[in-house]
């Protein structure tokens, strides 16, 4: 995919800035691309707009979901059942009949690639016994984490009066996701089949556009809401370098996402830099 023609005004200022001054700099280097958005190289944040703004997070929510399901004594051959409320929740699905059962294993692919919020709920309600209580979990995972701009109401990321969080937190959040090796098997696949314990065999397909179509990205996450708009997380690895993206209310996503991501690879070629200490 080409890079996004012009889109990289700014970078001749950031290749000038060495060490300390290029991690305490922040570039707009992309003022077009989305509402908010944080670039990150080899460690070193290379461009931003807003990144401490707070917005929906629209299913990038689900990354912290994954954490505190990891978190809390994972088993993946557990039983998952939907609920009436799972199979009625809105969003993109599974399918999920009420009654019908996954192995948690299953469900968490089913949640990271398809995206799937019957099956994100379902999770949540075998975790904490409803929604509500698995979000506090969020919230105390969070407060762990020292992220102090994002607060989480639904685990599947629906838009929801006082849900937020930023690119900054959702890059941290995403950064621990990816040390599970559970996250960093399943986050790759552009497609994936489950079978229900009741037989039924179910196809999906990754909505981040970016895998098999943008040079080394490997992940993470994508996601839409009307509150939230266009989003993902993108994590890339090329020659040695990684680069992660956070985009929030993406304008022209996938062309943007890319075109960015392309460009930070070209920086980094040119200009290493030392990860911060």
């Amino acid at each position: 995919m080409r890079a996004v023609h012009g889109a990289i005004v700014g970078i001749a200022a950031a290749a000038r800035l060495h060490g300390a001054a290029a991690r305490a700099a922040t570039v707009d280097a992309y003022p077009a691309a989305a509402t908010s958005y944080l670039l990150v190289a080899d460690g070193v944040q290379l461009w931003a707009h807003a990144p401490t703004l707070q917005r929906g997070p629209a299913s990038l929510a689900k990354l912290m979901t994954a954490l505190v399901l990891l978190d809390d004594g994972w088993q993946p051959q557990a039983t998952i059942t939907a609920s009436r409320r799972a199979v009625a929740v809105d969003g993109t699905r599974l399918g999920l009949r009420e009654g019908e059962s996954l192995r948690a294993q299953d469900a968490l692919v089913a949640l990271l690639v398809r995206s799937a919020n019957d099956v994100c709920v379902a999770l949540a309600e075998h975790d904490a016994g409803t929604i509500e209580a698995f979000a506090a979990r969020m919230n105390a995972r969070a407060a762990k984490m020292g992220l102090v701009d994002s607060h989480f109401v639904h685990p599947c990321g629906l838009d929801a009066p006082g849900q937020h969080t930023t690119a900054s937190d959702l890059l941290k959040i995403a950064q621990a996701a990816l040390e599970r090796p559970q996250v960093a098997a399943i986050v790759p696949r552009a497609s994936a089949r489950v079978t229900t314990l009741g037989g039924r065999t179910i196809g999906m397909h990754n909505g981040n556009e970016l895998l098999g179509r943008v040079d080394g990205v490997f992940g993470m996450k994508s996601g839409y809401t009307s509150g939230a708009g266009k989003c993902v997380i993108a994590v890339a690895e090329h020659d040695g370098h990684r680069v992660w993206l956070v985009m929030l209310d993406g304008h022209d996503r996938w062309w943007a996402a890319a075109g960015m991501i392309e460009a930070a690879f070209r920086w980094v070629g040119r200009h290493p830099v030392d990860p911060a200490p």
